[in-house]
């Protein structure tokens, strides 16, 4: 055998590779290569995992033959052999166990030691599993089985969890006493080193509690304190640092606080130093309001979390995920998302691992199968004891965002990221190349002729007016304060950007129950057919609630009309799923009764009750059927024998008040709206009629259906009956694929794909709990009126943004194309200083003023195209202007700073012309907002030249001395004033010339056309 290396911990001889448990029946079974060896114990009996428990027995062994692992049962601790007994210390600190859990005594420190040296020397770490776990109670990972060849003959012991820990030789692997003697006096020995101390987590006695009492109250506390809860994340997805860092740490923040100490080292006056103060408002604003949004987020995430109910000390008890310990004893029924890892100990449950696996197939789970967190039930009942929590579940090798809502996809932010890295890989090379060009180096043209300070400062000047700083800044603003008005209707936004593909809606995609109704039902009458069986219909019903424990609105309807007195033993049940569309109970002696869709139920000789099932139907009642059959239950799965009506139910949903309003709120913002319903299609289009949908006479049953028939009847309908969850999902893809974006509502398991699937999935929070986990919205109030404002909402903040970033980007490439015509001519016209009255007046105040104004008409387009389509006009304006300024210079015995002047209020006041466009249609704030910026850049051009380091228009007191100061001669200012009013209509022409293009572009068409 090759020699092993030492490690701290010592090793054992010969150690056999860990073991899990498989069913209790299966005794002195070796399985194969794909799964762990498996052994088990006697019934209430308690196990480790991460150790096996095997009888010691001593075993020599010859030269070269190969050790193999023997598993035997365990019978109350006892030892086999008295060789292993002497071979064995007397172990130490043994811990007894409480009588009322009945498990093997284990010493704790000898665990922990043994636990660490087979983790390195053989088996990866693994976790306990209940007594009853079966073969998939392990990982779900393939494990080699380690066979040791012996170089010698030696004596090999079997382990047990009352081993103490051995060292090794250079060839041979013995056990060592106390004093680090070799018994056997081979080989050199090495002195077992000191014990650690065991962590609080190795102290706990874990057992397998009764599945009705569950652990005690100590029990709880003692994993508490050694940090075996299911610890999980609450609300917000950022944390205070992150957002600190985000707002804080940006690259162009950076850039910003560089270049204003940058200017101070070259002794910068204090107005070219001003440009950072709206970058310190903008951060400071924006970390108040996204950590106000954060605490909102969290607060609602908290009081929308999802609970737990479990048995502790008998009694039931309702809990949040995050106080779930190991070995809890947990409930779990229809729509309940799995918390944690847990092993089925008694009951049956239908398991979608849709959000997992990608598969949407119902699993059966049944005692000893493993429930794997991020799963949701579908159907059933079942008691379970979790075996893995917090960081240690599975699902955290997949991927940490598996059992929550699926990031939308944003043009919003995407477009804001394109823009940041446009402008971050330009923005370095060009202040290389500007400040080569103007500090004394050779330029392309000229020679520069600037001294280091007047560089620093013209520099400074493009890259400020560059960088569009408060642009992120302004978009986090308005995200946040998005968040916090939607917290006050009710509305729990788990992802921030959704709230800009709110704004973009334009196909509503509603789940009939829940949403246009309020969830509630009545019985509204009974049609009975001849019934053979013993029992009547107020027996069956309560018979078959009691027997199935399932809980929803249908169910509530029922025990309202019938009760839940009746108790018959049944033998086998068929949990109901919005797939089967049924439910079905054996009673013993009796037979087996089903209850659920018509067409599902009575398969054969359906004309029966079919003219009864349309006639309800029409009267928009939805119509559940009662059927019989004498035959039993096979596989949790079918019926055997033949079904017949034994009546028919018919159930009426409640249509919400405000219903009507909201339907007609969509209509007006010319919003399209399917009804998606599980029910009978009938039914469902006479409920949509009600709640004054269009084209709700439009309406189709997918029952049947293929993929590629109900693709086609997307477009076609507008009520769809009969809805698999895979078809609701397919309704979805099939909707976006014509270009729509979709937003869907649901409250059940039954929607789950399509809420993933859809572009923005709004979940009502009293609906499923896996349904509220994987959606973008939780109405908290369940209340389908408050989409109105949730989708004005996103409105206001998508059209605020844009119009904001026009004003941004205009300045952003005004100066980027300023910037290469200054490498060109070898001289930047504008300092830092001269851009506060575009910084200051026209973007900084308005834009945060817009930003608040309430807006609610549709987005249309890609984001990043309707900003540059509205800046481009501008931009291109100030450098035409530019180009016009530098063409006169010498006819007009402009220098630098009359030409710096010239430029600088002509790009000041065509960006007066763009905030014009913004403001557009104009109400009495914007109105106001408009003049007061026009007024101020007004006077401060002619009062207040000085500040802004002009050019002024006459002889102004107290400014003189510098050649800045010189006023400007009247054919500049003819000159200025010619640019100025030039300017809007120049942007308009520049505005319209696309559409001109297009127009002639189709005449010219048409013309060739007609020549034809």
């Amino acid at each position: 055998m090759a020699e092993k290396k030492e490690t701290p911990t010592t090793k054992k001889a010969a150690t056999p590779k860990p073991t899990t448990t498989p069913k209790v029946e299966e005794v002195k079974k070796v399985v194969s290569k794909k799964e762990p060896n498996t052994k088990t114990l006697k019934e209430n009996e308690s196990v480790l995992v991460s150790k096996p428990t095997t009888s010691k027995k001593t075993t020599t062994k010859k030269e070269g033959e190969k050790v193999k692992e023997e598993i035997k049962p365990v019978e109350n601790k006892k030892t086999t052999t008295k060789k292993a007994t002497e071979a064995t210390p007397k172990k130490t600190n043994e811990t007894p166990v409480k009588e009322k859990k009945p498990a093997i005594k284990v010493d704790d420190k000898t665990i922990i030691k043994e636990n660490k040296a087979l983790d390195k020397e053989v088996a990866p770490k693994t976790t306990q599993v209940p007594l009853e776990a079966s073969k998939n109670a392990s990982k779900p990972k393939k494990q080699k089985i380690i066979k040791e060849v012996v170089q010698k003959e030696e004596v090999i012991e079997e382990p047990t969890l009352f081993d103490v820990p051995e060292t090794k030789t250079t060839d041979v692997l013995v056990p060592f006493n106390d004093k680090g003697i070799d018994p056997l006096k081979v080989g050199k020995v090495k002195k077992q080193p000191k014990e650690k101390p065991p962590k609080p987590e190795d102290l706990v006695k874990r057992y397998n509690p009764e599945v009705t009492i569950g652990l005690t109250q100590d029990d709880v506390e003692d994993r508490v304190n050694a940090n075996m809860v299911n610890y999980t994340k609450v609300g917000s997805t950022k944390s205070i640092g992150a957002i600190l860092a985000n707002n804080l740490l940006s690259f162009f923040n950076l850039l910003m606080v560089g270049i204003f100490v940058w200017q101070i080292t070259v002794g910068a006056n204090f107005m070219n130093l001003l440009f950072i103060i709206p970058v310190i408002f903008n951060i400071a604003f924006g970390l108040i309001q996204e950590i106000n949004a954060k605490k909102t987020i969290d607060k609602l995430s908290i009081l929308n979390a999802p609970v737990v109910h479990v048995l502790r000390d008998s009694e039931e008890q309702e809990i949040t995920l995050s106080e779930i310990v190991i070995d809890d004893i947990i409930l779990l029924s229809n729509g309940k998302q799995v918390p944690a890892d847990c092993v089925v100990r008694n009951g049956m449950v239908e398991v979608n691992e849709s959000l997992l696996t990608g598969e949407s197939d119902a699993i059966i789970k049944r005692a000893g199968d493993i429930l794997y967190s991020g799963s949701y039930i579908v159907s059933g009942y079942c008691q379970a004891q979790t075996t893995a929590v917090g960081k240690d579940i599975y699902i955290n090798s997949l991927t940490e965002q598996a059992k929550v809502y699926k990031k939308p996809k944003s043009s919003l932010l995407s477009s804001i990221r394109i823009l940041m890295v446009v402008i971050g890989v330009i923005i370095v090379p060009i202040g290389v190349f500007l400040f080569l060009s103007m500090y004394g180096g050779d330029t392309f043209i000229e020679k520069g002729t600037l001294n280091y300070a007047q560089t620093v400062i013209k520099v400074s000047g493009a890259l400020v007016g560059m960088i569009p700083a408060g642009l992120i800044l302004l978009t986090s603003i308005s995200l946040s304060v998005g968040v916090i008005r939607l917290s006050q209707n009710k509305t729990l936004v788990q992802e921030l950007y959704c709230i800009e593909m709110l704004a973009r809606v334009d196909t509503l995609c509603l789940d009939k129950t829940g949403t246009i109704t309020d969830g509630t039902m009545t019985v509204r009458g009974i049609i009975e057919y001849n019934n053979p069986t013993k029992l009547n219909i107020k027996q069956i019903i309560p018979a078959m609630i009691n027997a199935q424990q399932d809980n929803n609105v249908t169910t509530a309807a029922l025990i309202e009309r019938f009760g839940t007195a009746k108790r018959i033993t049944h033998s086998n049940i068929i949990p109901f799923s919005s797939s089967r569309k049924f439910s079905a109970v054996q009673f013993e002696k009796y037979g087996s009764f089903v209850i659920g869709a018509p067409e599902y139920v009575i398969k054969e000789n359906y004309e029966i009750i079919a003219r009864d099932v349309e006639k309800q139907a029409l009267e928009g009642y939805r119509v559940i059927v009662v059927g019989y059959s004498p035959g039993a239950i096979i596989d949790n799965q079918k019926i055997e024998g033949k079904v017949i009506p034994l009546a028919l139910i018919m159930i009426e949903d409640t249509i919400r008040a405000d219903a009507i309003q909201t339907i007609q709120y969509f209509k007006d913002s010319n919003v399209d709206i399917r009804v998606i319903s599980g029910d009978n299609p009938i039914t469902a289009s006479r409920v949509a009629a009600r709640a004054g949908i269009k084209d709700a006479d439009k309406f189709i049953s997918l029952e049947g259906l293929s993929e590629k028939e109900v693709i086609r009847a997307a477009e076609r309908y507008t009520v769809f009956g009969r809805v698999s969850p895979q078809q609701k999902k397919t309704l979805i893809q099939a909707l976006k694929a014509q270009g729509r974006t979709v937003a869907m509502t649901g409250d059940g398991v039954n929607d789950i794909l399509a809420l993933r699937e859809a572009d923005c999935s709004i979940a009502m929070a009293s609906g499923s709990e896996a349904a509220t986990n994987v959606s973008h919205l939780v109405l908290l109030n369940s209340n389908f009126s408050s989409m109105p404002k949730v989708v004005s909402e996103g409105r206001r903040v998508i059209n605020n943004v844009q119009k904001a970033a026009t004003l941004f980007i205009t300045k952003t490439l005004f100066s980027v194309v300023l910037s290469i015509i200054g490498i060109i001519k070898g001289y930047y016209p504008i300092e830092t200083s001269q851009l506060l009255m575009i910084e200051y007046f026209i973007i900084a105040i308005p834009t945060f003023l817009i930003s608040f104004e309430s807006n609610d008409t549709h987005v249309k387009g890609n984001f990043l195209w309707n900003v540059i389509k509205k800046s481009l006009p501008g931009a291109l304006v100030v450098a035409i202007n530019s180009l016009i300024v530098y063409a006169f210079q010498d006819a007009l015995n402009m220098d630098n700073y009359a030409t710096s002047t010239l430029i600088v209020l002509a790009a000041t006041f065509t960006c007066l012309g763009v905030l014009f466009n913004v403001c557009k249609p104009f109400n009495t704030l914007r109105k106001w907002l408009f003049a007061v910026a026009a007024i101020a850049c007004l006077i401060a051009s002619i009062a207040m030249p000085n500040l802004f380091n002009f050019r002024p228009f006459f002889d102004f007191p107290g400014y003189s001395g510098t050649e800045a100061s010189i006023p400007l001669e009247t054919p500049q200012i003819l000159l200025l004033f010619c640019l100025i009013q030039a300017a809007y209509p120049l942007m308009y022409i520049i505005s319209t010339i696309p559409t001109w293009i297009k127009n002639g572009v189709s005449w010219l068409l048409k013309k060739i056309g007609s020549m034809e």
